[in-house]
């Protein structure tokens, strides 16, 4: 009789733990199904990763916006030219210099290497370049020689970029960094026409635009240069000074998935200041040295 008592004790106290270890797997069971339904509902209502919401704008056939993208490349053909002029000019050895219709193939781009990031300021931060040399440039020199003449552009610096009316509205720019002029005309014998070669290294600080006007968009901008270094032509008169100023029209038609054709015009002014004495071998009170160009080519924009 104890042995049978015993027993059933025992088996009382297994049959009471299998409940208990039941009944605590039911309540964990419920716990975690009320934290679960929470995160299923943020993960429908989260929006979806970048990489699916650009799938999402190319199967519905439009383009990401001008604005966003990763990279952007161009060539442009520019017919350019060039006049030079004296302010207050009492010296007979100096006189006008103009050339005009000039080719002057050009490349450039931009970089923007945190486009595709959630950082909301370094992926609109980007670096910006571009090239132009003329081709087949001279000058005439003393009793009328042709003199070769080179001429080449280089600009570089950073570029930043907002869209205060978000991605279907204009594009703001804003742009710092070096600028390189060479103009340079080869011995002539004649001092009026080596006067002419200049090189300018500018600080140029500069603000622009592309504005969306139907299926085609407007760009506009300016700046301003200041010279670093000036050239052969300031090292003619005493105390030179100068400062300078550019601004620039184009516009972009659209014409292939991330290809557009442009079409512009351009325009740099430098103005110098002289100092002079009535002894100085070249006497002026200031001069006007003008850079113009029209241009045509194609771009691609790159997500």
């Amino acid at each position: 009789m104890q042995r049978r008592t015993l027993a059933c004790s025992v088996s009382a106290a297994v049959s009471r733990r299998r409940a208990r270890r039941r009944s605590s797997a039911a309540l964990l069971g419920a716990a975690l199904a009320v934290l679960a339904a929470p995160s299923a509902e943020s993960a429908e209502s989260a929006p979806p990763p970048r990489d699916e919401r650009a799938s999402r704008e190319e199967g519905d056939g439009r383009p990401p916006p001008v604005g966003t993208e990763l990279f952007s490349a161009g060539v442009d053909l520019e017919i350019a030219g060039r006049t030079l002029s004296y302010t207050d000019l009492l010296s007979e050895n100096l006189r006008t210099y103009e050339v005009l219709g000039v080719p002057m193939p050009a490349v450039r781009g931009e970089l923007y290497p945190l486009a595709r990031s959630a950082l909301p300021v370094l992926r609109d931060l980007g670096v910006a370049l571009s090239y132009a040399r003329a081709v087949g440039l001279d000058s005439e020199g003393a009793g009328g020689a042709s003199v070769s003449t080179s001429w080449s552009r280089l600009h570089a610096g950073l570029r930043g970029r907002f869209r205060p009316a978000g991605q279907a509205g204009p594009v703001l720019f804003a742009t710092g960094g070096l600028c390189w002029i060479d103009f340079d005309v080869g011995p002539t014998g004649d001092p009026s026409r080596d006067a002419a070669s200049v090189s300018y290294v500018t600080l140029r600080l500069g603000a622009d635009g592309r504005f969306p006007v139907g299926p085609v968009a407007l760009e506009a901008g300016a700046g301003y240069q200041a010279p670093l270094s000036m050239g052969a032509l300031a090292s003619h008169f005493r105390e030179p000074s100068a400062g300078g100023v550019d601004l620039r029209l184009a516009v972009a038609v659209p014409f292939a998935p991330g290809l557009e054709a442009r079409a512009g015009a351009s325009y740099t002014r430098f103005f110098y200041d002289f100092d002079s004495e009535p002894e100085d071998a070249f006497i002026a009170g200031g001069a006007l040295d003008q850079l113009f160009g029209v241009h045509l080519g194609v771009a691609y924009h790159g997500y």
